[in-house]
């Protein structure tokens, strides 16, 4: 009975967790209307297919493509809402006078908002060059720059992260697209720019290693996270030697990484180099900023910036590195052993190696129960300006026997070494931002 019992129990529990996973697995849910390109599966906006499964833990509907029995996964925001197959077709005449229509973005920061008015709560900030999908146009109150009306009107928009709300179409260029082939509405784009001009220019652009944006920040701050900054990183660019031969363009980046073969580069009536052959399109800022468009492997735009730097990434690295040493040598020397008579002996080997002994009071609270006394040292977080007059920094202990590493806020002074529980501190960025919530403190005494 209890063998039985504990069959159906488990039958229940499954049934459950499938009824959250897929919801209206039993023949279809109805139908919708596609709001973005999938160029991987050949769909274009407007087009109606029958939808058969909604996953919310996914965030996917599984539809058929029309005309085929074949399923495939599409993400829950580049289809409308399934409805009977009548209410749908009838809702499709809603879009049609944006058939195929998206945009870019002029002005960094252009506001989505909740309601086709000036004044209602922003939803989304666009980027810069940013493209998004044009819906239909509604019926708003109209916008003023202080010296009357500006020109355009309010349209329902989709950004290519799912977002929809209302903006404001003054700054926005509005162009055509159709299966992944962007026309705007000026003129063709690839019928623009292709000439020995643009192979120039796009030659100088090649010759230039273009790094993430993000390491600018880290110099000026001089927090360089030795993990997100390498000299491998960057936009590159790889011309073919010959008319006969594919140039390629590669993203190596912490967010992504991707390589595009492509037959020529052309320069479309934005301005912006197009990567025939691809979903890559590039746009020279200011001369040493470099905006990356392409469409990742999930379907999605994106966009990445990358940036010229006066500095040599290699010096920089190396500089870092060599301060790290110096800072651990520093308190290495200043022991190198140092005791506690509640919370045991640091004895430094050398700058990166610990002999931690006699820890028991800091198990399992700060220290795991599996850690074992052999203890190697790094300096992996910076702290902010607001702590440095009470910290030197963070050093992170990695006991032999702990997946992750334990983070202490320091302080060398003339008797010994003042560690703080930081474990619990709040990180950004690789900095810790302030103290935790009642921390335990250690003291050190210095020996020879």
């Amino acid at each position: 009975m209890k063998s039985v019992i504990k069959r159906a129990a488990v039958f229940g529990i499954a049934a459950f967790l499938f009824s959250i996973f897929f919801t209206g697995c039993a023949g279809k849910l109805g139908y919708s209307i596609v709001l973005w390109n999938n160029p991987e599966h050949n769909l274009t906006d407007g087009t109606v297919c029958k939808v058969y499964i909604k996953s919310n833990i996914l965030q996917v509907y599984v539809i058929s493509l029309p005309g085929s029995k074949e399923k495939i996964e599409v993400p829950l925001w580049q289809l409308t809402e399934p409805a009977g197959k009548g209410k749908t077709v009838k809702n499709l005449a809603r879009y049609a006078d944006f058939e195929h229509t998206y945009a870019t973005v002029k002005l960094d920061g252009l506001p989505i908002r909740a309601e086709p008015v000036n004044t209602a709560k922003q939803v989304y900030r666009l980027r810069e060059g940013e493209i998004i999908r044009c819906l239909y146009r509604g019926n708003g109150a109209a916008v003023t720059n202080g010296k009357g009306n500006m020109s355009g009107e309010w349209l329902r928009v989709l950004t290519s992260s799912g977002t929809q709300g209302w903006c404001f179409s003054h700054n926005l260029n509005l162009f055509k697209s159709v299966g992944g082939v962007e026309k705007s509405d000026k003129e063709a784009l690839d019928s623009a720019i292709s000439s020995d001009e643009t192979k120039d220019e796009i030659k100088e652009i090649a010759g230039k290693h273009w790094y993430p944006d993000y390491y600018a920040k880290m110099i000026k701050s001089q927090n360089i996270d030795l993990n997100l900054m390498t000299d491998d990183y960057g936009f590159y660019i790889t011309l073919p030697e010959s008319d006969n031969e594919d140039g390629t363009v590669t993203i190596n980046h912490p967010s992504d990484s991707d390589s595009w073969k492509f037959d020529k580069v052309s320069k479309n009536s934005k301005g912006s180099y197009v990567f025939e052959g691809t979903k890559v399109e590039i746009s020279l800022r200011k001369n040493s900023e470099l905006n990356v468009q392409y469409v990742g492997s999930d379907g999605k735009t994106k966009v990445l910036t990358f940036i010229q730097l006066e500095e040599d990434v290699l010096d920089v690295i190396q500089d870092e590195i060599s301060r790290r040493q110096n800072e651990l040598k520093r308190i290495a020397s200043a022991g190198p052993i140092f005791k506690s008579s509640n919370y045991g002996t640091i004895k430094f080997n050398n700058e990166n190696s610990v002999t931690w002994s006699n820890y028991k009071l800091l198990q399992p609270s700060i220290i795991s129960s599996s850690a074992l006394g052999s203890v190697t040292v790094t300096l992996d977080y910076f702290i902010a300006k607001s702590l440095k007059s009470s910290y030197d920094g963070v050093l992170t202990m990695h006991f032999t026997g702990m997946e992750e590493g334990v983070n202490f806020l320091y302080k060398l002074t003339d008797t010994g070494l003042r560690l703080e529980d930081a474990s619990k501190a709040p990180i950004k960025d690789g900095v810790v931002t302030a103290r935790s919530a009642s921390p335990m403190v250690l003291f050190f005494e210095k020996h020879k």
